[in-house]
């Protein structure tokens, strides 16, 4: 026990530093949104680096990428055979269609994403059955006809192995996968039946997916011990179907099982929102894996595109300490100047109660963050300010059924909370400061997430209060990134018109500002 990967300079290794110098330079000035990276090859270590508050090892959001997870589980029943890809989803779940109107969709329909079914994210799923969701949801085409982008086509892989097994996925994945690996069992939100989404809802650490991408890439062995069945892995990683004809770079080169094929050649990828992101180089046994926050995908792919044309030429060593330098030089995510502060504001609203306007959207917790959890998030009606006596400033706020506390980090340095949002435990990492007189500025970045919530709070000199309430990326960037996503990218004119007038009724059902109807004495 107490693995950890061997660390080796890029020379030594065969890796350009310069590559990799020219990839990080192009982050930080066109801001690619890097949280967090770990490049390898022949599973040695030769660059690594993150933005605080994000570490090597802390959880991190996957979205996506939990499904090449979800596909690694299916092989396993595969190879155990416990399932079969010619098996219908009826075998299974016959109790939800007694005509057998899905009797032809397959497991082998849901891993490659062609079982017709239109199942979408913004359906209300508190305390709901899934599977009679996905069941009931229009069939687009005949299964196995086209591509079609389904989050549930891979719940419900999730279910089936579940419901093979009789446990869950991270249970059933933990003596297989994650203990060889040395992986603590990881969150991935579950369902009111205990199934996990499959499609999404998984949190792990950099390191961690460096452990499973570089297992996958080693042709499922990890310390001599064969750990994912060869034979299903190289099905998996390998061109099944075709996808989209249009859309992002590396969405149209086909799709395996949970696994894109890329525009690099003999390579493949694990792919989620943002920019999460682990890439198997197999002609040179490299491993690429990132965890960002970008708003187009997109641009961070070409950028790994234009690194892997020059990553794997003759070294220059003299860009050995420029690249160490720079990686040493990563800053934190968010900064704000240190100013002076209101003191007397802060003392004449400390304890009052600011209650809001609410809505079932406002809420401290990103739009896409959890659409699983059975106790939505949302209808934040109020926020406390509390000045203490030694001059910590926290932030009180309730939402839903919860209430947290979280100490606002005043002289531009986050203060870590625990906090706890639809059901789940987060750490809320916090920045706050008097931006003017009358405005504070406060950020906070939820450490598994890689999103960033700001509100401003305006302090008006009539005793008016009203919170602005953003985010990083927010709801038209997703609006976008959407369409683009589902083969039908905008045209610059439409994009434009999208944000313009679209985007301000989008944003107030996503993002919405908390308006202050009145000011309380008492605090809940």
């Amino acid at each position: 026990m107490g693995f950890e990967f061997e660390r080796i300079s890029c020379s030594e290794n065969g890796i350009n530093p310069k590559a990799i110098f020219d990839f990080i330079t192009k982050a930080e000035t066109e801001n690619l949104g890097i949280d967090s990276f770990m490049l390898l090859k022949g599973g040695k270590v030769v660059a690594e680096g993150c933005h605080a508050p994000y570490t090597l090892t802390s959880p991190h959001v996957l979205y996506s990428m939990s499904k090449s997870i979800t596909a690694l589980a299916l092989l396993y029943a595969l190879d155990e055979g416990k399932v079969s890809l010619d098996d219908s989803i009826c075998k299974f779940f016959g109790e939800y269609d007694k005509r057998g109107k899905n009797e032809k969709i397959t497991v082998r329909h849901l891993v490659t994403m062609t079982a017709g079914k239109m199942v979408g994210m913004a359906k209300n799923r508190h305390h709901k059955d899934w599977i009679k969701i996905f069941f009931d949801s229009p069939q687009l085409f005949k299964p196995g006809s086209f591509f079609l982008y389904t989050n549930d086509n891979f719940y419900m892989l999730s279910a089936i192995v579940s419901k093979v097994y009789g446990e869950t996925l991270v249970d059933f994945l933990y003596p297989r996968l994650f203990e060889p690996l040395e992986i603590e069992k990881p969150v991935w939100e579950v369902d009111d039946f205990g199934f996990a989404a499959g499609g999404w809802g998984l949190y792990m650490s950099i390191t961690d997916c460096a452990k499973i991408m570089q297992c996958c890439a080693n042709g499922g062995s990890w310390m001599g011990e064969q750990l994912v069945p060869e034979k299903w892995l190289k099905e998996a990683t390998k061109f099944q179907v075709p996808t989209v004809k249009k859309g992002q770079i590396d969405v149209t080169k086909g799709y395996g099982y949970g696994f894109w094929q890329t525009s690099i050649p003999d390579s493949y990828r694990a792919y989620g929102l943002h920019g999460q992101v682990g890439y198997v180089f197999e002609k040179h046994d490299t491993v690429l894996v990132l965890h960002a926050g970008i708003s187009k995908d997109e641009l961070l792919s070409l950028a790994i595109d234009e690194m892997a044309k020059t990553l794997w030429d003759e070294p220059q060593a003299e860009y050995e300490e420029k690249l160490a330098d720079l990686l040493a030089s990563l800053g934190d995510k968010d900064d704000l100047p240190v100013e002076a502060r209101s003191t007397e504001l802060e003392k004449k609203y400390s304890q009052k109660a600011l209650r809001t306007h609410s809505s079932i959207f406002a809420s401290m917790l990103h739009a896409t963050m959890s659409t699983v959890m059975n106790e939505p998030s949302g209808r934040t009606d109020r926020f406390i300010l509390n000045l203490e006596n030694n001059g910590d400033l926290y932030l009180m706020w309730k939402e839903g059924f919860d209430v947290n506390n979280i100490k606002l980090g005043m002289e531009n340095k986050y203060e870590y909370n625990t906090v706890t949002l639809a059901g789940l435990k987060y750490t809320a990492c916090t920045k706050a400061a008097w931006t003017t007189p009358r405005v504070l500025t406060v950020y906070v970045r939820l450490l598994e997430g890689c999103h960033v919530r700001k509100l401003v709070f305006v302090f008006d000199s009539e005793g008016r209060v009203i919170v602005k309430n953003s985010s990083f990326p927010d709801m038209p960037t997703l609006a976008v990134h959407y369409v683009d996503f589902s083969g039908f990218p905008l045209s610059q004119p439409l994009e434009k018109l999208l944000k313009k007038y679209i985007a301000p009724g989008i944003l107030l059902l996503g993002e919405p500002n908390f308006r202050i109807k009145k000011l309380f004495d008492d605090l809940l």
